[in-house]
């Protein structure tokens, strides 16, 4: 029988806690190629790596077609050297809580086809989730280097589940769990069902709350909850 819920997991704020070693690693990319950036105030949270990477340095003052050519090869400087960070601080990354059970009781639910759909490049989210042990769980994923803007991975990630596996998922049958304001938006632009989490760091609850996600929790430790909100039929 086929799935009857996509589940997608946002990374940052919602799985974990990365720490400080991917901000240092993506600065690290971005100031070996673009020496000269200001590093302009940039929000991080919601977003994928190659937008705040456009965004700083578009603000900035860079040429945007040479922003775009050297994308590529900050991308690969940041997954290197964040990954090579991981292998000593590792420790710095923090599952949050209720994650694992979730994730585990998802990916074991016959009605649920478990997923990302994440602003992180695709080998720099599967370097965090192996820090906290999860990174086996997920066999499919929309990630910003799918696109770089948020808003454009949940279509993608109805095509690209249709494509590789011959399911398909439509309105509500799709689940983003995410906990930023752009978690929600993003779906809420395909009509999907929308679970926001409130284990952001620097989130504005009551802004959350006023992007009327379809449910709301604390956090993800009541499993039984989370998964009534997925299954739910309405």
């Amino acid at each position: 029988m086929s799935p009857k819920r996509l589940v997608l997991f946002d990374i940052d704020g919602t799985l974990l806690w990365g720490g400080s070693l991917w901000k240092e690693s993506f600065i690290y990319a971005v100031t070996h190629f673009f020496p000269k950036i200001s590093f302009p105030h940039v929000p991080f949270g919601g977003k994928t790596d190659i937008q705040i990477a456009r965004e700083m340095m578009f603000a900035s003052g860079f040429d945007p077609v040479e922003v775009d050519q050297k994308m590529q090869e900050i991308v690969a400087l940041y997954v290197e050297k964040a990954t090579e960070a991981t292998k000593t601080r590792a420790n710095e990354v923090i599952k949050l809580p209720g994650v694992e059970n979730l994730v585990k009781s998802v990916a074991d639910h016959p009605d649920m086809f478990l997923g990302l759909l994440t602003g992180n490049v695709k080998e720099g989210a599967f370097a965090k989730l192996k820090c906290i042990g999860l990174d086996q769980f997920f066999k499919f994923g929309v990630f910003g280097d799918d696109h770089w803007d948020r808003y454009k991975l949940p279509e993608l990630a109805v095509f690209k589940i249709k494509d590789q596996f011959g399911h398909v998922f439509k309105g509500k049958e799709i689940v983003i769990i995410g906990d930023t304001v752009h978690d929600v938006n993003c779906g809420k632009a395909i009509g999907v069902r929308t679970i926001a989490v409130g284990t952001g760091r620097n989130i504005d609850q009551a802004e959350l709350l006023s992007q009327n996600p379809d449910y709301f929790f604390k956090d993800l430790s009541s499993t039984d909850e989370v998964l009534a909100a997925i299954l739910d039929p309405t």
